[in-house]
């Protein structure tokens, strides 16, 4: 764990016991780790996007303000930003599309391997991803913390307390299972 990250855990630690100063320290630390990860999403869209990464983030900080007892621990913390980060997105794309007769321009880059096969709209992912979850709870986790949430194989596996072996292999299976629906609703 990186001395930020411990830091983090401390400090939510300290507001879930009723420290309110926690909160102040909290802020800073937590969103300039949010806004990395708002980046990195973000550079997966095509150009045309009409969300910014601080728009995306802005909005995310919105609905994740750390307060008394919210939070169990970093964990339970990077736990909802990938999921709060993902429905801004759908949130969004739903938005536009209500606003627009044309097809959403902003898709979102699937890599598979590294390289990016294929895009796919925010909610053709979105429903995918509800598809997966129906299957496989603890799958789509593994998507929300590393696609949405940006953490690496190993961040992800700490966070679910899992070996990065076993994480890894379950992101492939996630990755295989989205790139499969994606393309089915393509054809």
């Amino acid at each position: 764990m990186t001395e930020t990250a411990a830091e983090i855990t401390k400090l939510l630690s300290r507001l879930s016991g009723g420290e309110q100063a926690a909160a102040e320290q909290l802020m800073p630390l937590l969103y300039a780790d949010l806004h990395k990860k708002a980046q990195a999403i973000m550079q997966r869209e095509q150009h045309g996007v009409t969300l910014q990464p601080t728009a995306l983030l802005n909005e995310a900080w919105m609905r994740l303000q750390p307060r008394e007892g919210q939070y169990a621990d970093r964990t339970h913390f990077l736990r909802l930003a990938g999921r709060v980060m993902r429905n801004v997105l759908v949130d969004h794309a739903r938005r536009r599309r209500r606003t627009s007769k044309e097809s959403i321009d902003g898709d979102l880059a699937i890599a598979i391997g590294g390289e990016t096969e294929g895009r796919a709209a925010v909610l053709d992912l979105q429903a995918a991803l509800e598809r997966l979850a129906a299957r496989d709870p603890e799958l789509e986790q593994i998507v929300e913390l590393r696609f949405f949430g940006g953490l690496t194989v190993q961040e992800t596996a700490t966070v679910l307390e899992k070996s990065p072996s076993a994480v890894h292999r379950a992101w492939e299976l996630a990755r295989a299972f989205l790139l499969r629906e994606l393309r089915s609703r393509e054809d």
